[in-house]
């Protein structure tokens, strides 16, 4: 899936609003708070002259927070749509992937350069972070139970996040790069209008990101790499607040 940055998706959201400002319709901004569960899992393989030589370090991480967000959005009225929304919304904040810091213990016996034999002990400590988490989004109403026109929605968007990978290798091990991943959000929720201009959303949401490879720089032996090959997802639990205008 290519990558798309901010001003893409904002510039996508601004040409559906003026594509549709000559029609009925109102315009929304709000803030909105999701109790997230961030989930990971993934392996490291290092490789020397091109071959694997370990790939046994596999690891299943997850991590709950409270996570902010802003959001704009249109709502089309047309007889033939209904009240469907077009929105971009935008988490500007950070949060650890891992509840808590991986650590490992390597022995290095060779250093690029060094011609006798050495017996280092290394100590590597490994973390990763999302931040900046983007989606642009529809809200398409459906008729559950006959509670379409109370609110009721699917939700299907696009989103993007940057992943920065933030380990400590002692010595002069190698690391990694940090990495934007995009990925696929869809959810269901019940929107109610608490009076003529405020409205609140309630929904349950999920994010299924693409595959993540990273592959290390500036390791001690000059021919061996180690390359890291992960999945990321979310899901969340939303409630927001916004203004109808």
């Amino acid at each position: 899936m290519r990558k798309l940055t901010l001003t893409t998706l904002a510039s996508i959201f601004l040409v559906a609003s003026t594509v549709t400002a000559s029609y009925a319709g109102t315009y929304g901004i709000g803030i909105q708070g999701a109790i997230t569960t961030i989930k990971a899992s993934g392996s490291e393989t290092g490789t020397v002259n091109g071959s694997d030589v370990e790939t046994n370090r596999a690891a299943d991480v997850s991590n709950d927070v409270v996570i902010p967000g802003i959001y704009a959005e249109y709502t089309t009225d047309l007889d033939y749509v209904g009240s469907l929304t077009l929105g971009l919304e935008m988490v500007p904040g950070s949060a650890d992937v891992s509840n808590s810091v991986l650590t490992r213990t390597d022995t290095e016996t060779s250093v690029s350069g060094t011609a006798a034999a050495v017996s280092n002990q290394r100590e590597f400590k490994a973390q990763a972070e999302v931040e900046n988490y983007n989606t642009i989004y529809a809200e398409i109403p459906f008729p559950l139970f006959d509670l379409s026109d109370n609110g009721a929605y699917v939700r299907l968007g696009f989103s993007q996040i940057d992943l920065n990978t933030t380990e400590t290798a002692s010595g002069n091990g190698g690391s990694y790069g940090n990495t934007s991943v995009d990925g696929i959000n869809y959810g269901i929720g019940f929107k109610n209008n608490m009076t003529d201009n405020f409205v609140m959303k309630v929904s349950y949401e999920a994010t299924d990101f693409d595959s993540i490879n990273l592959t290390s720089t500036g390791n001690s032996a000059d021919s061996g790499t180690n390359s890291i090959s992960a999945n990321l997802d979310t899901w969340a639990i939303k409630v927001a607040m916004g203004y109808e205008f």
